[in-house]
Parts: structure tokens; C-alpha cells; sequence
């Protein structure tokens, strides 16, 4: 959580102790984030499972599924890569065996995006090359993150965190001007179909507030913790080093100081994140109505639709 969510719940629950907190929390990540998606994963699954006719529907289908239980493992077993914090002592809750599960799913969960964005454009202008490049632009920066992401794993320099998360914010961020141009060239209301309504998302959402989330809250609570451990003078891994380190060490705590920075992010994460990957499963598209069709613009005239001729 961050410090102003803590000050908040203080305030308004001030008698609560610090242990039901965190268990408040824990039990939250199990019956919401672990439990609960996976029960939306299973109906989205056979909700979508008549209509996935194309490649196009059965890999958004597809793409959904390593995001969820990457979530859903790690809102189980929770763990902080640099600190080798563990929730539970067992190697089921190693770091790299989270980092793993982690590296896939959100690869897999940027990659569905990209390929739902590339989608509807195609629907929509017929394919512009700035946006089919934004997209695989979004998909390559993930790929550096994550290589962000082993580095801070294994050197355990809370720098190279606040890299990762500026390198994922900006994957994202790429996206934002085709999002904005699809929403504004889409037709019909926001609501009017799926293809608007993902646009509206990710223009808004997923484009914007997350890579500001990253931007300013996240990476700034990275950046303290690398000035303080400059501060102590803290020694870090070299790469390989610390792999086996992070393959080999694990911290099992329980207290409630040693997560309460971290709650608020992996709420956000293991819930809204993969509600987003699911809701993609139905594969957003825009299908003009055969209204629109039948006025499709001809020698400079519009085409009138046929009227039933009365004898």
C-alpha cells in the first residue's frame, strides 16, 4: 500500500492491528484474485468457445489463459523478487518460479492487447502502418522489460525496478496515440460495439493511467528504496551470482512492514489487470451494420437500401 493508503486506513480503522491487515489482504488475493479468476477465466472460456471461429477469436482465447494463472499463482504465493521475500516456506513460493510464471503471462498479456489493437484497426481504417507499428513497438519494449525485470531480480538493485516499470509503462504508452485516433475514427457510440468499447479502455486506462501509475507512483517508491540502500552502502550481485541467489534464498515473512508498500500494486495487478485480459477474450471487433454497408458512398452518391415494393 502506499503511505497515504496506510494514513487513510489508520484513520478510519485505528484500533485494527497490523497482522489482520495483512491477512485481510492475503485472504482478499485468495478468494478474489486467485479463486474468483479463475471461475471468470472458466466461463469466459465456454462463453466464448461457439463464437472463437477465426484465429484471430481462438488466440485472444488463448493469449488470456498464461496472464490469468500467472495472477492467480502468484496472488497464492506472493513473494518481493529483491528482497526474497516469500509468504510461504516452500519451493512452490520461489522467486524465480514467480518470476517465470510473470515473465509469460505478461508477455502473453501485451501481445493480446497489441494483437486486439492491430484487429480493430484493420477493421476500422483498413490497416494503417503507424499503428500496426505502434503495436509490435508495445510488444518489443515488453520483451525489454522483462529483461529489466531479470536484471533487478538477480542484482537486486531497486534501480533497475524503477527502470522495468518505466519501460512497461512506456510499452503501453506507444499504444495511446492509435487508441485515441481508433476511438475518435470509430463509429456509433462508446457502447455501440466491442471494438469502441476496448478502445475507450485502452485509451483511457490502460494506455494512459496505467503508464502514469508507473510513471509516479511506482517508480518513485523504487527510487527511495535504491537511495536508501546507496545510503547503507548496500553490495550487489552480479547477474549469474545472483540468479543463484534468487534460486536458493527465500525470506518467509508474515510481517505486515514488510508487505504494506507492495499491497496496493498487487492488487491492481492480479485483479483489475487480468479482468482486462479476460474481457479481451471475446475478442473485440468492428463489424459495420448492414445499414452502413448499404450506404457505402458510390460515383460520389450514397446508395439508398432497398424498400419492399407493395402490389
Amino acid at each position: 500500500m502506499s503511505n497515504t493508503t496506510v494514513a487513510w486506513f489508520n484513520f478510519l480503522f485505528p484500533q485494527v492491528d497490523d497482522s489482520f491487515i495483512l491477512w485481510a489482504w492475503y485472504a482478499f488475493l485468495v478468494t478474489v484474485c486467485f479463486c474468483g479468476n479463475l471461475i471468470l477465466l472458466a466461463y469466459a472460456w465456454q462463453k466464448t468457445s461457439s463464437s472463437a471461429n477465426t484465429c484471430y477469436e481462438q488466440a485472444m482465447r488463448i493469449l488470456a489463459v498464461p496472464f490469468v494463472i500467472n495472477c492467480a499463482y502468484r496472488s497464492l504465493f506472493p513473494s518481493l523478487y529483491l528482497q526474497r521475500y516469500v509468504f510461504w516456506d516452500t519451493p512452490l513460493n520461489g522467486i524465480l518460479v514467480d518470476r517465470g510464471f510473470a515473465c509469460v503471462g505478461e508477455l502473453c498479456w501485451v501481445y493480446q492487447a497489441s494483437l486486439a489493437l492491430r484487429r480493430v484497426d484493420r477493421d476500422v481504417t483498413g490497416g494503417r502502418a503507424w499503428i500496426r507499428l505502434s503495436a509490435w513497438l508495445a510488444v518489443v519494449i515488453y520483451v525489454i522489460a522483462e529483461g529489466c525485470s531479470y536484471y533487478n531480480v538477480a542484482t537486486t538493485n531497486e534501480l533497475w525496478c524503477a527502470i522495468e516499470v518505466c519501460v512497461d509503462a512506456l510499452s503501453y504508452l506507444v499504444m495511446f496515440p492509435a487508441s485515441v485516433y481508433l476511438l475518435v475514427k470509430c463509429p456509433g457510440a462508446v457502447c455501440a460495439s466491442s471494438a469502441k468499447k476496448f478502445l475507450a479502455v485502452m485509451a483511457v486506462v490502460l494506455t494512459f493511467l496505467y503508464p502514469m501509475y508507473n510513471f509516479f507512483i511506482d517508480a518513485p517508491l523504487y527510487m527511495r528504496r535504491y537511495a536508501a540502500d546507496q545510503a547503507a552502502g548496500k553490495h550487489y550481485f552480479t547477474f549469474f551470482r545472483g540468479l543463484e541467489d534468487a534460486a536458493t534464498r527465500k525470506v518467509f515473512t508474515h510481517s505486515y512492514s514488510d508487505w504494506k508498500e507492495d499491497m496496493s500494486w498487487m492488487v491492481l495487478y492480479f485483479w483489475f489487470g487480468v479482468l482486462w485480459g479476460i474481457l479481451l477474450m471475446f475478442a473485440p471487433r468492428f463489424k459495420p451494420s448492414a445499414e452502413i454497408e448499404m450506404k457505402k458512398p458510390v460515383v460520389g452518391y450514397y446508395v439508398a437500401a432497398p424498400t419492399e415494393v407493395k402490389n
